[in-house]
């Protein structure tokens, strides 16, 4: 069995957004640029910099802009992710494919899924 955590790297441009569903257990590092993340659920937003990282708990739903252009790393925390909830993601994103068939105006909002 591998332990090989993926790791995913996303770029921005200057006020880009990306929004970010099912993000338990993910850290988020910002390499370059500067990135503004409101999380759903949250007290604050919170602003990293370069070189700074961020665990994301108990938010659902995550959206990051970029203050300037930016890149930035997100990979699940040291194999946090137990099997069942794994298999609870991949219920979730069938759910999900099927509510957006049924509701087509719901097909244009995009949200990224980070696994």
């Amino acid at each position: 069995m591998s332990t090989e955590i993926k790791q995913k790297r996303y770029t921005l441009a200057r006020r880009e957004l990306m929004a970010l569903a099912h993000t338990h257990g993910f850290m988020i590092e910002c390499a370059e640029g500067e990135l503004w993340i409101t999380a759903e659920g949250g007290a604050d937003d919170i602003i990293l910099h370069a070189g700074e990282r961020l665990r994301l708990e108990h938010h659902p739903k995550v959206v990051i802009s970029a203050l300037r252009p930016s890149v930035f790393t997100a990979a699940p925390c040291c194999s946090e992710t137990p099997l069942r909830e794994i298999a609870a993601r991949c219920a979730g994103l069938i759910a999900d494919r099927i509510a957006r068939w049924q509701h087509p105006p719901l097909a244009s909002y995009s949200a990224t899924r980070i696994y």
